[in-house]
């Protein structure tokens, strides 16, 4: 029964946003038609609801190939694979459970999804922007960048803007001796008819760094370089949208008012 009712809620959740949030998917010819591509977007918001819609940004298209209908996302494994009912509804997505206990990015999953040239997608800041961060953005971990150089795939800079506004999210505690390193998240238990839009930007590679060999100081160094370049681009795709970004205006103001 409670399967069914999340199958059923999974079914029904894209045309909800699409309606209720006005959800508007820009800069698709920005995705590689064919191949895999990985999708770097910003993370704001609470419950959840800017994963959701990401994982299902793709599912309005009109074409038949699976490969084009949905998008793999990193997401923290302890929430994705809990018995409870968050984790039954999560997977009904296309999570990939990635461990912060040490075990990191399952690539034996990953592996299958790549070479079947399906699209993956990450949110390098880890943890979702609250009221107060707005679109300042947290530094970028270089996951992004393990995997761009992993697969040689691009890497798509993406904004999600609105999503702190349709579902606030207050400052949480952080904890950084705990596994997620923040607690007591403070969120309103409501999905407010805000617009939203995911806004997939130009694709971008690091092939310089194809095939090389670091040792683990310069890799680490390098890895976090390259992740503030994601981050940068990123930034740059939000401007398109939000103006005077600043920790005074953490929200900015609408591009246009």
């Amino acid at each position: 029964m409670t399967y069914s009712v999340f199958k059923l809620l999974r079914k029904v959740f894209p045309w909800f946003i699409r309606y209720y949030n006005r959800l508007e998917v820009k800069g698709i010819n920005n995705l590689p038609k064919i191949g895999s591509a990985i999708i770097a977007a910003n993370h704001s918001g609470g419950l959840d609801l800017d994963n959701f819609c990401l994982m299902s940004a793709l599912e309005y298209l009109k074409t038949n190939n699976i490969k084009r209908k949905r998008i793999w996302l990193c997401y923290h494994d302890v929430w994705a694979s809990n018995d409870n009912m968050w984790g039954k509804f999560v997977r009904q997505f296309s999570p990939i459970p990635i461990s912060l206990t040490g075990g990191g990015i399952p690539y034996n999953l990953v592996d299958k999804i790549v070479n079947k040239g399906e699209i993956i997608a990450i949110m390098p800041e880890g943890c979702s922007a609250s009221l107060k961060d707005g679109y300042l953005l947290w530094k970028f971990y270089p996951g992004v960048i393990k995997l761009h150089l992993r697969y040689k795939i691009p890497i798509i800079p993406t904004a999600m803007i609105g999503f702190m506004n349709a579902a606030p999210r207050y400052p949480s505690d952080y904890r950084p001796e705990k596994i997620p390193p923040w607690e007591s998240e403070r969120m309103i238990p409501f999905i407010f008819p805000r617009k939203l839009i995911i806004h997939f930007g130009k694709s971008i590679s690091f092939k310089d760094y194809f095939n090389v060999n670091l040792d683990k100081k310069v890799e680490k160094k390098t890895m976090y370089k390259l992740a503030r370049i994601v981050r940068k681009k990123v930034k740059e795709t939000i401007n398109i949208y939000r103006t005077n970004i600043s920790k005074n205006n953490p929200l900015g103001d609408i591009k246009g008012k």
